[in-house]
């Protein structure tokens, strides 16, 4: 498991995790390549999320996507298979992605291997043995990160999650 952030940055980082998915939500667009070098945080702590190379505008319904884009440590199980994917629900697996860096300062999976990264991501995270983190976020990172996009939540049901309530 890589560790990436120090305890003073996962610290700064997480007095906006609620206002990521507030801004992904008003975009209209997504971004199928959300990931934690594509966030900034203003010195008034607002959230920028950049990047949308590869983002879509939505009109409705979301059309399917065969478009292999981002990074691999970001990518839902669907697009490293080459299926068709929802790009809002790849987003929401990067969000996942996302929250697992900034409450432990790890990547949940390894990706050094692509080929046998969907079935590590089917088995679940595992968080560091010196991380100790209330049950209510890792029920978050669980549905975000579901290894079935039909299952995981919408932006709306994300940011309605008792745990981003508790702990504005």
């Amino acid at each position: 498991m890589r560790c990436i952030a120090s305890p003073s940055q996962k610290g700064r980082s997480l007095n906006f995790k609620g206002h990521t998915l507030r801004s992904s939500e008003t975009l209209l667009k997504t971004s199928n390549g959300i990931m934690c070098e594509n966030i900034l945080l203003t010195e008034e702590m607002q959230v920028k999320i950049t990047d949308f190379g590869f983002g879509k505008k939505i009109h409705g319904y979301t059309d399917l996507s065969s478009t292999y884009c981002g990074s691999a440590a970001y990518a839902p199980p669907e697009v490293l298979m080459g299926v068709p994917y929802d790009p809002k629900k790849y987003d929401i697996w990067s969000l996942g992605i996302i929250l697992y860096v900034i409450v432990t300062g790890c990547m949940p999976f390894d990706d050094s291997n692509i080929s046998k990264l969907p079935k590590s991501q089917q088995k679940g995270v595992v968080y560091p043995e010196n991380i100790q983190l209330e049950d209510k976020c890792q029920t978050l990172i669980r549905e975000l990160l579901q290894f079935c996009p039909s299952v995981r939540p919408a932006a709306n049901q994300i940011i309605k999650h008792v745990w981003l309530r508790e702990n504005k």
